[in-house]
């Protein structure tokens, strides 16, 4: 790297994750270069700086915001760690515009949903990739120029950066990398990035395709019975998925997975754990993360592209692959992607048919 003390970190992508994060490693000291292709976004980080807000503070920041139009000025300043933190389906675009500016050896980080690493190590090469998975970190833009957390910090009990090789081994950058996300919230290397990856993926597919569907809230959904079974339910299948490919999930929402497994099946003291583990990940958030509707909801109501199609969509895919039943992400996925062309609104009514058949 040039400066393995105080890398050159760009961050592809500086909205509610990128942002946020981003805006912690300035205020600890570290050099950090911000693109998005928001203009408005990037001229109120220009002119007026960088707010960030919620759980862990409200502070003003002094940042420096490229659009991605201007990213050839990067010509003279390397880049030792290019975090992307954009949509899954603009993972491609970011990945190739950024490769041509990485130092020597600078590498490419994933710190967005879905599983985006194979697709960049296509891009950047497999030893230019690194994967990092955020465990609950609760975080939404809240206008130009401002980022917020919803979610109380974790700590190091529970890390909500969980970087990661390709191959599984322990690196000294993973290891520098899970050091510069600690001034964020609690940070570790993990040797299962794609247990990790499953996981978040499962976390995210149980509940955000239920919330694009029905336009309803994270409160909302939870609160009531019947959704939970079908949250229930989807994370039942992504376990089912990921272990027919033969990965190591890590716990959901700190439970085993045979909780998940049992509930599903209508076993009444799992299911008794699981709903209690459902309304204490709900309390862990701030009023207007409770009644938030989540990226993809967001998304929805706001009338822009999701990413279902790299949640639930990526999920029904795979177990299409090797036959694993996926009715309910395949029904969310078909659902939500008729929300998007506009032939359907968001209403509680569209998952109708799937509660019927649980």
């Amino acid at each position: 790297m040039s400066n393995t003390k105080n890398p050159h970190t760009v961050i592809i992508g500086a909205g509610a994750v990128g942002g946020y994060t981003g805006g912690h490693l300035v205020r600890a000291g570290f050099n950090v270069t911000f693109v998005d292709p928001w203009p408005e976004h990037v001229e109120q980080m220009r002119s007026h700086g960088m707010r960030v807000s919620g759980t862990q503070g409200d502070f003003n920041l002094s940042v420096n915001a490229l659009h991605i139009a201007e990213v050839q000025r990067l010509i003279r300043t390397p880049v030792d760690i290019a975090i992307i933190a954009t949509k899954s389906f603009d993972t491609a675009w970011a990945a190739r515009m950024i490769r041509d500016y990485l130092a020597p050896e600078g590498y490419i980080v994933s710190m967005q949903n879905s599983i985006n690493e194979p697709q960049i190590a296509q891009i950047a090469g497999a030893s230019r990739t690194l994967g990092c998975v955020l465990n609950t970190i609760g975080v939404s833009t809240a206008g130009p120029g401002h980022l917020t957390r919803h979610r109380t910090p974790s700590g190091a009990s529970r890390p909500v950066f969980r970087v990661g090789e390709l191959h599984g081994r322990v690196t000294a950058r993973a290891q520098a990398l899970a050091g510069m996300l600690g001034h964020v919230d609690g940070a570790t290397v993990t040797t299962n990035l794609w247990g990790e990856r499953w996981c978040k993926l499962t976390t995210n597919a149980m509940q955000m395709g239920i919330l694009g569907a029905t336009g309803l809230n994270n409160e909302q959904i939870i609160g009531d019975r019947a959704l939970r079974t079908l949250l229930i339910g989807a994370a039942a299948e992504g376990i089912a998925v990921a272990q027919a490919h033969g990965f190591e999930m890590e716990p959901i929402i700190s439970l085993p997975l045979e909780y998940w497994v049992a509930a599903d099946r209508g076993a009444g003291d799992s299911l008794k754990v699981v709903e209690e583990a459902l309304f204490a990940y709900l309390n862990r958030q701030t009023e207007s993360g409770r009644k938030g509707h989540g990226s993809l909801g967001r998304d929805i109501l706001g009338g822009r592209r999701c990413e279902i199609d790299f949640v639930n969509g990526l999920i029904a895919d795979k177990g299409d692959e090797l036959r694993v039943p996926v009715p309910i992400h395949r029904g969310l996925t078909t659902v939500v992607r008729r929300i998007e062309r506009g032939e359907l609104a968001p209403h509680p009514s569209n998952v109708q048919s799937l509660l019927t058949s649980k």
